[in-house]
């Protein structure tokens, strides 16, 4: 890392106050990094999780993906997506195009991450599934989440600031954590202790056993892991409220 993305680093976690909404972001990928396949985002505002983003993304280049396709055949046995030149990845109603639309999106997501909850239920566009627990004001004061250490390296940093047009935004929860707690959150049963198919897609996933179900990366479900944890922690609350009180259409998935 330069000493110029060090200090950027450095400034965004001092800017953090208690006005600060956190979005918790979780990208899947076809095959790491270059064909970002999912993306769920948890947005906590006002001591709790308020909102959720969900969806898929599919390459134009599906042919390039070919060429490396035991990378992409590993992704599909732990995110359950199929791969996407087949039928059924077509009822994941991807949103966005890989390099076709991705700056486009990253203005959705912007404004997933600052707009009102009034705002968000006149929809972001086909396909983005949003879901609000409660009522919230607008915040132009964000940053992004994530459990890396490596910012500069990681995968939610590349895709946001390489694709998305979204810069120095990206902050690692345990920095967050240090800086007003002095603690460190461990994630080594992310996986297992998470709550299981938080999207519609996973929901509906084909033989799935208690085993299958508790592997299967989810974007949703580990973003709101993510989220779930740091808000027990920042805000010392014993129980989060996730009731619905807003959903677009589900994408229902037929097999």
């Amino acid at each position: 890392m330069s000493k110029q993305e060090n200090s950027t680093k450095i400034n965004l976690i001092d800017l953090i106050s208690n006005k600060t909404s956190f979005i918790f972001i979780k990208f899947e990928d076809f095959c790491s990094p270059s064909y970002p396949s999912e993306i769920g985002c948890a947005r906590v505002q006002n001591d709790c999780i308020v909102a959720t983003l969900h969806t898929f993304i599919t390459p134009t280049n599906c042919t390039e993906m070919q060429s490396c396709i035991k990378s992409v055949q590993i992704s599909q046995k732990t995110t359950g997506i199929p791969v996407p030149w087949s039928i059924e990845f077509q009822q994941c109603q991807p949103c966005v195009k890989y390099d076709q639309n991705l700056l486009q999106f990253g203005q959705l997501l912007i404004q997933f991450c600052t707009a009102s909850s009034s705002v968000l239920k006149n929809g972001l566009g086909k396909d983005i599934n949003v879901q609000i627990f409660s009522d919230f004001e607008q915040n132009n004061d964000y940053v992004f989440l994530v459990k890396m250490q490596k910012i500069e390296t990681n995968i939610e940093n590349k895709i946001l600031s390489g694709m998305m047009g979204i810069k120095n935004k990206v902050v690692n929860v345990n920095d967050v954590l240090k800086k007003f707690f002095k603690l460190q959150l461990t994630f080594e049963h992310q996986y297992t202790n998470r709550k299981t198919n938080s999207c519609a897609f996973h929901k509906k996933f084909p033989n799935q056993s208690a085993r299958l179900r508790k592997i299967l990366h989810c974007a949703l479900d580990l973003a709101l892991y993510l989220a779930e944890k740091f808000v027990k922690q920042f805000y010392l609350v014993d129980e989060i409220q996730t009731k619905v009180i807003y959903q677009d259409d589900e994408i229902i998935i037929e097999w």
